[in-house]
């Protein structure tokens, strides 16, 4: 009878019997309800107004992109194309002027200067000039003269390719807009159903403490 006595109430070397884990996950469920019972609430309140404040700011932040950042953004994509073409249209006759402008430049060297004709240097200076301002070269020594400056026609070749270049970023940067307006679109939608929420739980919370 004793030995029977000793193997329902301890182990055989007479410790008592150890805990069950379901008795151990039982006083820690009830430990950590007093504990919660004893945190302060977190201020709900305070929480709607902040999804609030969210909720405006996304909607300030959708109108500025949608009003100031993509019409620009879609003018530029649709006109600077244009710009281009045109830009590049006008290299051709660049071209003729340097090219006429030479020619001339060579017959009025070539003229005999021992007959004085009054109008002949006046002539000579101006061309030289003008094949200057075309070409963007000496008229003697046909080297360049300024190197950011390559002449008419290059020039041209070179912003038309930059205004093309600048068409396809407003493109690019039109797309983008119009994606963050739908990322913008949608948090917003977001921070909206958390606000409701958040009262929705504030009006919960405070039924109770009515009653």
């Amino acid at each position: 009878m004793s030995s029977d006595l000793r193997q329902t109430t301890g182990n055989r070397d007479g410790r008592p019997p150890r805990a069950r884990p379901t008795l151990l996950a039982l006083c820690a469920l009830a430990l950590a309800l007093l504990l919660g019972a004893a945190m302060p609430v977190p201020a709900i309140p305070s929480g709607a107004a902040e999804a609030g404040r969210l909720h405006s700011a996304l909607v300030r932040m959708t109108k500025l992109a949608n009003r100031q950042v993509r019409p620009p953004a879609l003018r530029l994509a649709r006109d600077l194309p244009g710009d281009a073409k045109r830009l590049n249209a006008l290299r051709e006759p660049a071209s003729t002027a340097q090219t006429q402008m030479s020619v001339v430049l060579d017959e009025l060297q070539q003229m005999n200067a021992l007959i004085l004709d009054p109008h002949y240097l006046p002539a000579l200076v101006a061309a030289g000039r003008a094949f200057m301002a075309v070409s963007g070269q000496d008229p003697l020594t046909r080297t360049t003269i300024n190197p950011d400056y390559l002449g008419l026609e290059p020039e041209l070749a070179v912003n038309a390719e930059r205004l093309r270049g600048a068409a396809g970023d407003a493109g690019k940067l039109s797309a983008g807009v119009k994606r963050l307006t739908r990322a913008l679109i949608r948090s917003k939608r977001r921070a909206r159903r958390l606000e409701r929420e958040i009262r929705r739980l504030r009006a919960r919370g405070a039924a109770p403490q009515r009653r």
